[in-house]
């Protein structure tokens, strides 16, 4: 390989930009970088290469290349692809300036375009500031593909990736999940309440009973791309959960639990109850555990004031679960309020009875008046 005379190019990035960033944070955008080439093209594929005894670290795709003006601020070499998660090019030049300010050294073989990029800081006479540089050099070269090497990497800073990537050790493929139009449901115990978006880990506040892996499409990220929109994750989550189930990755005994338990995987029940079968579980669940005749589901005090008086005997269940049964408690209320009413009842509970019948045909203010009096009769 063969080198001529190297060109400077600075960039107007100083060295405390980013400060709080740390290895994993420029990592994961080289990563992400890769993996967003090989999505636009499946046939330019990405590898990450560790030598321990070099301490140096690749990031391969075999059929890439870049540009000079990507070292342009704004400037991107990704296409206009809503499958990636990249959308202003900065990416790869935030993360030499990060590496090489962890003493990592930082070299771009482009090989397509036949040059050698390398990146320093470098006191500017221009801008009479140390700003990051890179240095390009024209080479004999037969190989094809782009290489990024970053060099200095402790063995310990490369375990520390598999916290980044979930396909660190390329054992994705063995991961026990279920596939939807989203992406995956992450069914291992180890993923559980853990997210990635295209395979990189963001970070999301709340309780999930599964793991997921979005795709980018379909998911919002904040400025910085590793947090998520906890709510549009929620809405993501249900849809995957009720594709699954439909296709059967997903047992409706599962989904069953989840909506008992009020995770958030289910946040969004209008989608997960179009399947009528999750409907039935939770109805058949209820009656076996409440097996005293005219036993109803009911979410708040109201409902639960209703059934009492009507004879019935009233259960409060969790809010979700009452959302999923309310047509059902409606019916079993229906059936109370057409039954004859029983000769055991005092004069009060008559009236209590009745009131919650005709309720809705009264002003609030004579409901609770007639309450008032019914009281006075107790």
């Amino acid at each position: 390989m063969k080198s001529e005379s190297r060109i400077c190019y600075e960039l107007t990035l100083t060295s405390s930009y980013v400060s709080n960033w740390t290895f994993c944070d420029a990592i994961r955008e080289l990563i992400q970088n890769g993996i967003d080439q090989e999505t636009i093209d499946p046939t330019n594929e990405f590898t990450l290469e560790y030598d321990e005894m070099n301490q140096s670290l690749k990031f391969i795709n075999t059929k890439s290349k870049l540009n000079i003006n990507t070292l342009l601020l704004g400037k991107t070499s990704k296409s206009n692809n809503d499958a990636t998660v990249g959308q202003f090019g900065e990416g790869y030049k935030i993360a030499t300036l990060v590496l090489n300010r962890l003493g990592k050294t930082f070299t771009i073989y482009n090989n397509m375009k036949k040059e050698v990029w390398e990146s320093r800081f470098k006191n500017s006479e221009k801008w009479k500031e140390k700003i990051l540089a890179f240095y390009v050099s024209k080479v004999d070269t037969t190989d094809t593909g782009l290489v990024i090497e970053v060099g200095n990497v402790t063995s310990d800073e490369y375990y520390e990736i598999a916290d980044v990537w979930i396909n660190f050790d390329n054992n994705y493929d063995y991961v026990k999940k279920a596939h939807t139009k989203y992406g995956d449901i992450l069914m291992d115990e180890s993923y559980q309440g853990l997210v990635f978006v295209n395979g990189l880990s963001i970070d999301y506040s709340g309780e999930l009973h599964y793991g997921y892996n979005f795709k980018p499409q379909y998911i919002r990220l904040e400025r910085d791309r590793k947090t998520c929109d906890s709510w549009n994750a929620k809405i993501v989550t249900s849809k995957m959960i009720a594709e699954a189930m439909i296709s059967g990755e997903v047992e409706p005994e599962v989904v069953r639990k989840l909506v008992e338990q009020d995770t958030d995987d289910i946040y969004q029940m209008d989608i997960i109850t179009e399947n009528g079968n999750v409907k039935k579980l939770l109805i058949e669940e209820f009656d076996k555990e409440h097996t005293k005749p005219f036993s109803v589901p009911v979410g708040n005090d109201e409902q639960f004031r209703r059934v009492k008086a009507l004879g019935g005997y009233p259960v409060i269940v969790p809010y979700r679960v009452a959302k999923v049964l309310a047509s059902e408690t409606d019916e079993r209320i229906e059936e109370l309020v057409n039954m004859p009413m029983s000769s055991g009842l005092t004069l009060a509970q008559k009236f209590e009875r009745w009131i919650s019948i005709y309720a809705d045909s009264l002003s609030d203010n004579a409901v609770n008046e007639l309450r008032e009096l019914v009281n006075e009769l107790e």
